[in-house]
């Protein structure tokens, strides 16, 4: 399984990229992309109620992440009704290939006919997907990305804040952790390819990721005695996790689905559900892998000095509280997948990220916060 390239996410939260083409490519590729469409439409989306009289219109959208460019396929009838409409995503990245594309889908896929009758949670429904062009084909689901919500809320809370506000960004991240746990609620045995993973196994992979993340962050440059603190703490609580620690407490080795990148970027809010996307690297592991990285995530908001920290430490509780009460489960290696989540985010930022001549009038330095960080943690 591929794990996601590090230059993927920034330093804060991820934002879009596109792929650098002349008009003329750009051109090419949407008359190449449209035929696809229109091939798909005719043949494996009857199943989902396309008609072959309707129209569309095609064009890019901007949405998160740097490894595909996306597209909203909007169809209509012959009367020129507004129809059903298509999110297309095309990887670009050369690392991801077919393996990754029948992953993702296979992930939209499992989730889709698990929240289908949830009342609260969706996932996309996936339509088709064509690997050697690296497309996915899903259902639109209008929306927005909690990401954007939380960082346009909390930016400015230590200024302006109403209570109203504050509940409903409450109400968000309990939402965003029930929907965690009605995920991992979902058989393991329903992974396709790594339903027969074992918890020992996960730790191995967990090892293996966290060394690659070690040395991209060497190369670009984060303090290497800091470096050796972290490899010393991770590498000590992963393999102290062994068959032994299992047996003695065998809640710990219970293997769930993993999305690998549950994050506030990863969820959309429309008006009745909360949707979870993006399973590129949906594979099986332990509860606290992906309960950590949602944890950790929010934390990396706590750079900017306007924000309300207080507030802040008090969803990353409320998100921790709300998934304890639907899941049970112990924090077992929760502090040790805190500590390889940060370091994976230190490497995309220092990687991506450009400092601004006057973001030290809101926000502490990138890299002082990373460094800071570790330090109060690995004490």
């Amino acid at each position: 399984m591929i794990h996601r390239p590090l230059a993927a996410r920034t330093a804060v939260f991820r934002r879009p990229g596109a792929i650098a083409s002349t008009p003329a490519e750009e051109t090419s590729h949407l008359t190449r992309l449209r035929s696809l469409i229109r091939s798909e439409q005719k043949t494996r989306w009857k199943a989902f109620g396309f008609s072959q009289e309707w129209s569309f219109d095609l064009r890019p959208v901007e949405a998160e992440g740097e490894n595909a460019t996306k597209y909203l396929a909007a169809f209509f009838s012959k009367s020129g009704a507004p129809q059903k409409k298509v999110f297309v995503k095309q990887y670009h990245h050369p690392e991801i290939g077919r393996r990754t594309v029948e992953n993702e889908f296979q992930g939209l896929l499992i989730a889709h006919r698990a929240f289908k009758d949830a009342g609260a949670f969706r996932a996309p429904q996936p339509y088709s997907r064509l690997l050697d062009e690296k497309i996915i084909f899903m259902e639109h689901c209008p929306s927005f990305n909690l990401k954007k919500r939380l960082f346009d809320s909390l930016r400015f809370s230590r200024f302006v804040f109403s209570k109203e506000e504050k509940e409903a960004i409450s109400r968000k991240i309990m939402e965003a952790a029930a929907l965690l746990a009605s995920f991992q609620n979902i058989p393991a045995a329903s992974h396709p390819t790594d339903k027969n993973e074992t918890a020992e196994g996960a730790l191995f992979r967990y090892q293996r990721q966290f060394i690659g993340h070690l040395e991209h962050c060497r190369q670009v440059g984060f303090p290497e005695a800091l470096l050796r603190r972290i490899e010393s703490y991770v590498l000590k609580n992963l393999r102290t996790a062994s068959r032994a620690s299992f047996y003695l407490n065998p809640s710990l080795s219970e293997v769930v689905l993993q999305h690998s990148d549950f994050a506030p970027w990863n969820l959309l809010v429309g008006e009745k559900h909360l949707y979870l996307t993006d399973f590129q690297n949906f594979t099986v592991g332990l509860s606290c892998y992906d309960l950590a990285f949602f944890y950790t995530a929010l934390g990396l908001l706590g750079r900017y000095r306007t924000l309300n920290r207080f507030f802040l430490s008090r969803l990353q509780s409320l998100f921790l509280e709300t998934f304890m009460e639907r899941r049970g489960r112990p924090l077992s290696l929760f502090k040790t997948f805190q500590i390889m989540h940060m370091l994976y985010f230190v490497g995309a930022g220092l990687h991506t990220y450009k400092g601004l001549f006057y973001e030290s009038l809101y926000a502490v330095p990138f890299r002082s916060f990373m460094t800071d960080w570790f330090n109060r943690n690995l004490e």
